[in-house]
């Protein structure tokens, strides 16, 4: 597939970095493997041969890091801010911005106009390039009539066509799409031409007003094991909601639901599959910074993503790598916009 537009020859090229670069992650453990006290990271993607991309800015610059099996190196850009990123493998690597998207076809940027909504999320699934856009998150103080809004749309060829679902989609993984039905928690499956609505079990518990929706989805690609992260919201006082936690495992007609009343409502969680039947559940830390729940095969175990002292970067966006071993990517920054930092894990 080939972008027509205006195209930038890149070459990568070495610049010089405020950044630190640490050692290579230990196996079994997230740590910071690279941080820029002036940067914001806000988007990363690995591919398949394991470059990780990572999007961000330092004060009023365009950022975009190359790195992975060694440190990060600042690589030209499309010239566009970058917000999201997508990859197939080395050559196929998709960035997409306010107003134009491009494709690195391993020798130069492809660029194109970009005349849709906000992106929220881009997923480069087998032959399938997907977008999310227009994403609403469930407000920390709720909201009367608050209803999940998203629209999906996928390339075909060089035209980028909204796809109609059965659900309002919030993520995405392989043929698996997370998100809500009228107010309730809902996935959806590709059949490869159309989304079709998944019957799931009714919610642990129910509560007078109770809206629910799940907010992304990872699928363990060897077992067919499905996973999702999403909450549900009450109202328990004047304007007040509370809530839980909400995460979904098994397979199709075997679902189970499990509701945690930490870390509460988190209308921005991610998942990314770990490789080994589970997976990374990412959300804001109510003390500041992100934490993590780890759905492993026996159970589910929290933890907390390392910061240099006195720093509170939060993730921003999450992407793993599952050949080669796999290794898990995550790149975020403080509420301020600096103190940009980059997580590895290594099996």
């Amino acid at each position: 597939m080939l972008f027509r537009g205006t195209a930038a020859v890149v070459a990568l090229f070495v610049a010089a970095e405020p950044a630190v670069a640490h050692a290579v992650a230990p196996a079994g453990q997230w740590s910071v493997v690279h941080d820029d006290r002036r940067a914001s990271y806000d988007a990363v993607t690995v591919t398949p041969g394991g470059a990780v991309w990572v999007a961000g800015t330092r004060g009023s610059e365009q950022l975009l890091l190359k790195g992975g099996r060694s440190a990060f190196k600042r690589v030209t850009g499309p010239g566009f801010r970058v917000k999201r990123l997508a990859s197939a493998s080395d050559t196929r690597v998709w960035a997409f911005g306010a107003s134009r998207y491009a494709r690195w076809d391993g020798r130069r940027w492809q660029v194109r106009p970009w005349s849709h909504g906000r992106v929220d999320r881009a997923y480069s699934i087998g032959e399938n390039l997907w977008v999310v856009e227009n994403t609403n998150v469930f407000p920390k103080a709720g909201a009367a009539g608050w209803k999940a809004r998203s629209t999906l749309r996928r390339l075909a060829g060089s035209v980028w066509r909204k796809v109609p679902t059965p659900i309002v989609v919030k993520g995405l993984d392989g043929s698996w799409a997370a998100g809500s039905a009228r107010g309730t928690a809902a996935l959806a499956h590709w059949t490869g031409k159309a989304w079709r609505a998944v019957e799931l079990p009714a919610l642990p518990t129910a509560r007078p007003g109770q809206i629910s929706e799940l907010t992304d989805v990872a699928m363990d690609g060897e077992t067919g094991r499905v996973m999702a992260v999403g909450w549900a919201a009450w109202p328990c006082g004047g304007a007040k909601f509370c809530g839980e936690t909400l995460l979904l495992s098994g397979y199709p007609g075997s679902w189970n639901f499990e509701v945690r009343g930490e870390p509460g409502i988190q209308p921005r969680a991610q998942a990314e599959p770990d490789g080994r039947g589970g997976a990374w559940v990412v959300y804001d830390d109510k003390g500041g910074g992100s934490a993590f729940l780890h759905i492993g095969v026996d159970g589910v175990e929290p933890g907390v993503f390392p910061a240099p002292p006195n720093r509170n970067a939060s993730v921003r966006d999450l992407a793993i790598q599952l050949e080669s071993g796999g290794s898990g990517w995550a790149v975020g920054a403080a509420p301020s916009g600096r103190d940009g930092l980059i997580w590895a894990y290594r099996r």
